[in-house]
């Protein structure tokens, strides 16, 4: 920081990374953010990132973006579709419950998808995108990307669609995914909140690594739901005591170390739009496939809310302003 600081001005590269969080449903107050913002700056909002990252609906969102769909079309998506994606439980998966089989089929989402991407693959993005995952195949962390370095190879052909059925793959709420690169789980698992994965990746394989460089990152939530447990909870449970809270606390978990982290290492270059939601208005979004008017009307609002805060806060002026170069893909 301190060379930074010192060093003249026109010998520092900066990079913006817009981050992009898992959520579900409560991604609409992400997508609700993105309108506002794209609307007053009056460009699609991926023209002001050299990379977008998005974990699980946040994936969604970012490929949306890097395709540059309005990001009102992207909210509406949420807000015509949740139903459809949140609501396919037939009468076997109700009986079931948590113990067979996924709380929703992933039919509706296929859907949803299909009608945003069409045969879109990763070769037809114009902004650089990075999209976690988990493979369960090798039972690693997997980081579908554009082929903006030489040795990015493989995810030119894979197509939108397959990338964030992979990424959304959340356990419990949605069954596996298969492509033709393995079995898949939801990115969440490994990094529900990717701006730390973004800055990894503009040092690593993006900037020059003999140059001076700034990296900014603007994080979006998608409302701070911390999963914690009552008091009175009992101490010893198993699969149907944990059911959903399991994956929700690792992902809550996931998103306050990354907070912490970004805020040392980048200090006044981090930014992250979010929100402490109220107790009241918890009971209305607090799963992440809860598709109701209250908890549609709250993640707008609230949306509303926090982009017009961002809009007037300071700091968000950087992002607003910056002009990223046009990004090389090699191989299309």
């Amino acid at each position: 920081m301190e060379n930074l600081e010192s060093a003249p001005q026109n010998n520092i590269s900066t990079y913006h990374v817009l981050a992009l969080s898992g959520g579900g449903y409560r991604a609409l107050y992400s997508a609700t953010i993105l309108t506002e913002l794209e609307r007053v700056i009056g460009c699609p909002i991926a023209q002001k990132f050299d990379l977008i990252c998005g974990t699980s609906a946040g994936g969604l969102l970012a490929l949306g973006l890097a395709s540059e769909i309005p990001a009102k079309k992207l909210k509406e998506t949420f807000e015509k579709d949740g139903k459809k994606i949140f609501g396919q439980r037939n009468w076997l998966r109700k009986m079931t419950g948590f113990w067979l089989r996924a709380k929703h089929s992933n039919k509706g989402l296929k859907g949803v998808l299909n009608d945003l991407f069409k045969d879109q693959t990763f070769s037809h993005l114009k902004h650089r995108v990075l999209i976690p995952t988990v493979n369960f195949t090798t039972g690693r962390g997997q980081f579908f990307k554009t082929p903006h370095h030489p040795t990015f190879e493989m995810d030119r052909t894979l197509s939108l669609k397959d990338a964030a059925l992979s990424t959304s793959a959340a356990p419990v709420y949605f069954p596996l995914y298969r492509n033709s690169r393995g079995v898949f789980v939801d990115g969440g698992l490994v990094g529900n909140a990717p701006g730390l994965f973004g800055v990894h990746e503009i040092q690593r394989f993006i900037a020059n690594p003999n140059s001076l460089i700034r990296i900014r990152v603007l994080s979006i939530g998608t409302l701070t739901i911390g999963a914690t447990i009552r008091g009175n909870a009992a101490l010893d449970q198993g699969i149907l005591g944990w059911k959903s809270d399991l994956f929700d606390l690792v992902i809550s978990a996931q998103e306050s170390s990354v907070d912490y982290m970004l805020k040392h290492i980048l200090q006044d270059n981090y930014f992250k739009i979010d929100d402490q939601v109220t107790p009241d208005q918890s009971k209305d979004v607090r799963a992440l496939d809860v598709v109701t008017e209250a908890s549609t009307n709250t993640l707008r609002d609230r949306g509303m809310s926090a982009a017009q805060r961002a809009l007037g806060d300071p700091k968000f002026a950087a992002f607003r302003n910056h002009q990223p170069s046009k990004p090389v893909f090699y191989g299309n």
